[in-house]
């Protein structure tokens, strides 16, 4: 998934949990956030619906090879959602190389 973040900035991730296979979603309601995973925000997250880890991709957290955006905002999550690397060539949005 490709998210523009504030300040332009396109951000892109794995949808599938870094060590499982659960499917994440992207939450745009916050009132969503607060009643399923007792989380009160004020932006959207990424959320994993197994474990109930909540992703903040405003924030960075540790990664395997330092750090990742997405950092845990709640649960119990081994590490952020795998990035993406992308890069943006006129009106397309590539992704260029994934996270080791």
């Amino acid at each position: 998934m490709v998210v523009r973040l504030p300040g332009g900035i396109f951000w892109a991730i794995s949808m599938r949990e870094p060590f499982g296979t659960c499917e994440l979603e992207y939450v745009t309601n916050v009132q969503k956030l607060e009643a399923d995973y007792q989380l009160a925000a004020d932006h959207p997250m990424v959320a994993d619906p197994c474990s109930h880890t909540v992703y903040d991709l405003a924030r960075y957290g540790p990664g395997p090879n330092g750090v990742v955006r997405g950092a845990i905002a709640k649960g119990e999550s081994i590490r952020p959602p795998i990035a993406i690397e992308v890069r943006v060539r006129g009106k397309d949005v590539v992704a260029t190389r994934i996270e080791p």
